[in-house]
C-alpha cells in the first residue's frame, strides 16, 4: 500500500485515500508501521492496557498484528497473552517482538481467523483494535461478539467496552473533487481503481467510501449518533437507520463524514473525530470515513437533510470482513424537496 509512514503525517485535509478497511487482506509490515506511528491510537491503547491489565491475568490480543498490544499487556503483568492473527508473516513478527522483550514463554501465537480457532482456556481480558473508521467495518462487531461468547471468562473485560459511530453532513468540496477525478491515494493509479470499481459492480467513484480527514469547519450541522455497540448477544451489525439533520450554516452538501468514539477503559476514550493534523489530534491510520454524494447540493440554514444509512452483508461472499453500505436521502427546503441522493457500495465475492 502506498502510504506515507515516516516522519510527519504525509497527508492534508480532504485528501482522499482508498479505505484501509476494504484492503484488510493486503495489510503488510509497512502498513503496520503506519499503525505503530499513529500517536492518537497508540497512546490511547497503551494507557487503557496499563489500566485494565492486572498481574497474573490471561489476555487475548485479537488481531495481534506485529504484537505491540500483546507486548504492552505482558509488560503490565499479564501471565499469558494469546495473539490471534490471520497473517503468518505478521504473527512471526509478533513472536520476534515478544521474544526480544523477554516474554516468549508467555506469548501464545494462534494463526488463523478468530471464528475458526479455539483457545485452551478462558481469558480475563480481550483487547482488540480491529475497528474500522465507521466502527463496524472490518467485521468488528461480529468478531468481538463471537470472541466474547467463546473466549471471555465470566466477569471478563473487553477493550474497547463501548464503541459509538457518528455521521454528519459536510461541505468538503476538495474531497468531492478528488473523488470525481477517480484516482484516490493509496492505490495503484486511476486505471487500477477503475478495475476495482468494475469488480465491485459500482456505478462509479461515488458508490464507494474513502479515508480522509474532513475538517470540523466543513460540518453543516451537529453530528448524530448512528450506532452504539456494547457487545451483547442481541446486537447486530446489519441495520437500517434514519437520521435527520438541520443545516446550521450555508454550504454545499458533498457527502457525510463518519467516525467513532471508543471507550477503551474507565479512564480512556479514543475519539478519531479531530482534524488538527499538525497537532496530532487525528488518527494517521484510521482517518475519517467520507461517504460522498454524486451531485453536490447547496443548503441554507434551516434546511432538513434526511439520511437513510444501512449496513448489510454482501451476497455471494463468505468473507467475514466484507460489508455493504448504503447512504441515501434528500434535502428539504421550505417544505419542498430540492435534491436527493442514493449511493452505496457493493463487495465482490
Amino acid at each position: 500500500m502506498n502510504r506515507m509512514i515516516t516522519g510527519a503525517p504525509g497527508y492534508e485535509p480532504e485528501q482522499v485515500w482508498l479505505p484501509a478497511s476494504e484492503q484488510l487482506m493486503e495489510w503488510d509490515a509497512s502498513f503496520h508501521d503506519l499503525l505503530l506511528g499513529d500517536e492518537l491510537r497508540m497512546a490511547a491503547f497503551r494507557a487503557a492496557i496499563n489500566e485494565v491489565v492486572f498481574p497474573g491475568c490471561t489476555v487475548l490480543d485479537l488481531g495481534t498484528g506485529t504484537g505491540i498490544l500483546a507486548e504492552w499487556a505482558l509488560r503490565a503483568g499479564a501471565d499469558t497473552v494469546y495473539g490471534i492473527e490471520l497473517n503468518a508473516s505478521l504473527l512471526e513478527m509478533a513472536m520476534k517482538r515478544t521474544e526480544a522483550a523477554g516474554y516468549s514463554s508467555r506469548f501464545r501465537p494462534v494463526l488463523g481467523v478468530s471464528f475458526d480457532v479455539n483457545l485452551p482456556e478462558p481469558v480475563d481480558i480481550i483487547v482488540s483494535e480491529t475497528m474500522g473508521n465507521l466502527a463496524d467495518n472490518e467485521g468488528f462487531v461480529d468478531i468481538i461478539n463471537d470472541s466474547r461468547r467463546r473466549f471471555l471468562a465470566v466477569g471478563g473485560i473487553i477493550v474497547p467496552s463501548r464503541v459509538e459511530s457518528y455521521l454528519v453532513p459536510v461541505a468538503a468540496e476538495r474531497a468531492h473533487d478528488e473523488v470525481r477525478r477517480g484516482n484516490p491515494r493509496g492505490g495503484n493509479g486511476r486505471d487500477d481503481f477503475v478495475r476495482q470499481l468494475r469488480r465491485r459492480k459500482a456505478r462509479g467513484p461515488f458508490d464507494f467510501y474513502y479515508d480522509a480527514i474532513i475538517p470540523i469547519r466543513s460540518h453543516l450541522s451537529a453530528p448524530r449518533l448512528a450506532r452504539q455497540y456494547v457487545f451483547k448477544d442481541e446486537e447486530t451489525a446489519t441495520y437500517e437507520l434514519q437520521l435527520v439533520y438541520m443545516a446550521q450554516r450555508e454550504g454545499m452538501l458533498t457527502g457525510f463524514k463518519g467516525y467513532f468514539v471508543a471507550t477503551l477503559s474507565d479512564a480512556v476514550k479514543l475519539d478519531i473525530s479531530g482534524d488538527d493534523i499538525a497537532g496530532r489530534t487525528t488518527s494517521d491510520s484510521w482517518k475519517h470515513c467520507y461517504l460522498p454524494v454524486a451531485e453536490p447540493c447547496p443548503v441554507q440554514p434551516g434546511d432538513r437533510i434526511e439520511l437513510t444509512f444501512s449496513r448489510s452483508r454482501p451476497a455471494g461472499t463468505s468473507d467475514p470482513f466484507r460489508q455493504t453500505y448504503r447512504w441515501e436521502g434528500q434535502v428539504i427546503s421550505t417544505d419542498e424537496k430540492v435534491a436527493s441522493f442514493a449511493q452505496g457500495t457493493t463487495s465482490a465475492p
